[in-house]
């Protein structure tokens, strides 16, 4: 008898209807969040609390690189949430968790075309869209979006979308075309969103292409070059220092 509950009890996990959002309880400091998007995609992210007590607390979204997934943030990640901020952690369609249709049918990045990156900047804001509207003790004002290559070209995309605009960007191994994503314009358009732009020495393309878009800043476009590391993300393991530089010109943004 107990068998057969348990087998029913399975069945009704497994295949509930998934509504649009669905959020877990909080728990171990952070929210885990499942989105699906108008075409049927699942993506997954989570929502990173700080210990400290908070009526409101500023936010920090990161976007990581293409092939790559959120777990792949390294410190940084951790040193912002030490600092007192929250951290959306988003696992960009296709990438880590979140390769699965809603019919369970895995949809890697490898096999996209530009017109699917594309979607990328919608499925961002329209996360954000839903924090704003279901967790009350995130800031819609206080935030910040740290991307990397393709996450840094989806951060501009978004930020040019968002009513509210973040108070500062953070754009590693920025191009001007990523996929399809093409920002020169958008970053036109940022009005006075202050920038600070990465790239390493060993990566000379994103180097050169880092150092051109300087011109469609309409605001500080702080740009950094760090010896070590490769393209996006890689640069936070190869330069012990490139986190905490990044958490101390971001916070006095957010106060």
């Amino acid at each position: 008898m107990l068998k057969k509950i348990f087998a029913i009890l399975l069945v009704l996990i497994l295949f509930a209807p998934v509504s649009s959002f669905a959020a877990s309880k909080k728990k171990v400091g952070y929210v885990n969040l499942t989105y699906e998007t108008d075409d049927n995609f699942v993506i997954k992210s989570k929502l990173y609390y700080p210990k400290q007590k908070a009526k409101v607390y500023p936010v920090v979204v990161f976007l990581h690189s293409i092939g790559y997934s959120g777990e792949y943030w390294n410190t940084l990640v951790k040193d912002f949430v030490d600092a007192g901020c929250a951290a959306l952690v988003i696992d960009l369609r296709g990438h880590g968790q979140s390769v699965y249709d809603s019919d369970f049918r895995i949809r890697s990045w490898r096999y996209y075309s530009d017109k699917q990156f594309a979607v990328y900047p919608k499925d961002v804001t329209d996360i954000l869209k839903y924090l704003a509207s279901n967790y009350k003790d995130i800031s819609t004002t206080k935030y910040a979006v740290v991307g990397a290559d393709i996450g840094a070209n989806t951060a501009v995309l978004v930020s040019e979308k968002m009513v509210n605009k973040p108070k500062a960007l953070v754009l590693m191994s920025p191009t001007s075309n990523f996929k399809g994503l093409y920002i020169p314009i958008s970053m036109t358009n940022l009005g006075n969103i202050p920038i600070m732009s990465i790239a390493s020495n060993r990566d000379n393309y994103s180097k050169k292409e880092a150092n051109e878009l300087k011109k469609f800043a309409q605001s500080e476009y702080n740009l950094k070059i760090y010896p070590q590391g490769g393209m996006g993300m890689l640069m936070l393991k190869a330069n012990p220092s490139m986190s905490k530089d990044i958490v101390n010109w971001v916070m006095p943004k957010l106060k």
